[in-house]
């Protein structure tokens, strides 16, 4: 099994490796335009980077929405070679992580429909009826997060 490290890119290269995947995953392999891909809400947002074994293999981004309450999470890219070898998951988790301590009490995503199954897997319902974003089909899916440990509920 291949060793997984997940950071928080603050580097100007980390982050041109971060935005490297998302290029090649979400503009490249699926048609999507950079610039609605590569948004103002990327300075908004923090990101996350796995590394497999040493190399760059995927990344997210999470906003807060809701004055806190609740972590959006968006962007997850893996590249093709790292799929099925459990990074998109440890970036979940770890995105999970990071928003239970940033004090959401509820994460989000809009899914691709594909892949829907695989945010199922992590615990995430869709809330809503399937919707077209950029062509490609897509479904609100939410998890209510339990607090991080030590913390009070609010």
């Amino acid at each position: 099994m291949p060793a997984i490290a997940i950071c928080e890119p603050t580097a100007p290269a980390e982050i041109e490796h971060a935005r490297a995947i998302r290029r090649r995953v979400f503009v490249a392999e699926q048609g999507i335009g950079e610039a609605l891909e590569f948004d103002d809400r990327d300075d908004q947002a923090r990101h996350l980077l796995a590394h497999v074994d040493g190399a760059p293999a995927g990344t997210l981004r999470i906003r807060l929405l809701e004055a806190g309450r609740v972590a959006k999470i968006e962007r997850v890219a893996v590249l093709a070679a790292q799929r099925r070898h459990r990074v998109g998951r440890a970036l979940m988790v770890a995105a999970l992580d990071l928003a239970r301590a940033l004090g959401a009490g509820e994460a989000r995503v809009h899914a691709q429909t594909v892949v829907e199954p695989f945010y199922a897997g992590l615990g995430f319902v869709p809330v809503d009826a399937v919707f077209e974003e950029d062509g490609i089909a897509h479904i609100a899916m939410r998890l209510p997060l339990a607090p991080a440990c030590g913390r009070a509920e609010r």
